[in-house]
């Protein structure tokens, strides 16, 4: 297995993808005007998830006054360019952000998109306080997820090595919005790899869905994120179930959509570094672009 203090592993990262992951904090974001409310957001493809984070200070999906933002990820098959016209009918501002066809503001595709797309839209709705946390969660997480960090200090790279040739199912605090299959997400993307995201019924789901199957062998490990009764239940019942249990320790963050991301941050670090220890690159491969071409 291959060692990641070592200069050679970080070979197959052809596209670099560790310097978005350094930078991402510190790199600059497209400028966003304050728009007036109230506010609706949508999103598709890689702005999924911040349109879901957003519902923490934006609760209206469509609005018919005010402004409309409409997160334009890609593989939507033409309903992020339909999503604007009930707003424009009622009158609304319509700012479509992301890429392809119409795009206001434009946000290239990468795996790290969430962190932009949800930037952009806390400043452009005048939470400039709360975007600020959000990077400063971020910051200081990557003092220790680095690749220069070794792997005794490095959080990232000692739960990646919990992970080799095994299937990750996410226990997440019901605290985190969607963090569940946002982590199933990146896992996949960046890990090339497959993990198990449960449905909002999770404590059945650990005692029934694992039933058949875990005498058997299965390689699974529970990742779990954030104590609360439900988890602390789940990693009880799972106990019997999974090879074993990784929980991370809680980010130093203030606020909980600074809380989220961080952690989603860390498990994108995760995710790099089981690539590399597969042998994988951890960046986009060119089917994708083909994808978005034709959604």
């Amino acid at each position: 297995m291959r060692d990641l203090d070592a200069h050679e592993t970080y070979h197959p990262d052809k596209n670099r993808l560790h310097e978005d992951l350094r930078n991402l904090a510190d790199a600059p974001l497209a400028l966003a005007e304050v728009y007036p409310g109230p506010y609706g957001v949508v999103g598709f493809g890689e702005g999924w998830w911040p349109a879901e984070l957003a519902r923490e200070w934006i609760p209206a999906a469509l609005v018919q006054e005010g402004t409309q933002f409409v997160l334009q990820g890609g593989y939507d098959l033409g309903e992020a360019m339909g999503a604007g016209l009930f707003a424009e009918a009622g009158g609304a501002r319509v700012v479509r952000i992301g890429f392809g066809d119409g795009a206001d503001v434009e946000i290239p595709p990468h795996p790290l998109a969430a962190y932009r797309y949800l930037q952009y839209l806390l400043h452009a709705t005048g939470q400039h306080a709360e975007a600020e946390k959000v990077r400063q969660a971020v910051a200081r997480e990557k003092e220790h997820l680095v690749p220069e960090v070794p792997t005794e200090q490095n959080p990232a790279k000692l739960t990646a090595w919990n992970l080799v040739e095994r299937t990750p199912v996410w226990v997440v605090s019901d605290r985190y919005p969607e963090l569940a299959r946002a982590a199933q997400q990146v896992f996949a993307r960046v890990a090339k790899s497959l993990s198990i995201s449960p449905p909002p019924a999770g404590l059945e789901f650990f005692i029934t869905a694992l039933e058949a199957r875990h005498e058997q062998g299965d390689p699974l490990v529970a990742v779990v994120l954030g104590d609360d009764e439900r988890t602390r239940l789940a990693v009880e019942i799972l106990g019997t179930r999974v090879d074993t249990i990784v929980e991370l320790p809680p980010p130093q963050a203030e606020g909980l959509i600074a809380e989220t991301m961080a952690y989603w941050y860390r498990l994108a670090w995760v995710s790099y570094y089981l690539a590399l220890m597969y042998g994988q690159d951890p960046g986009d491969q060119e089917v994708l672009s083909r994808l978005r071409d034709a959604t």
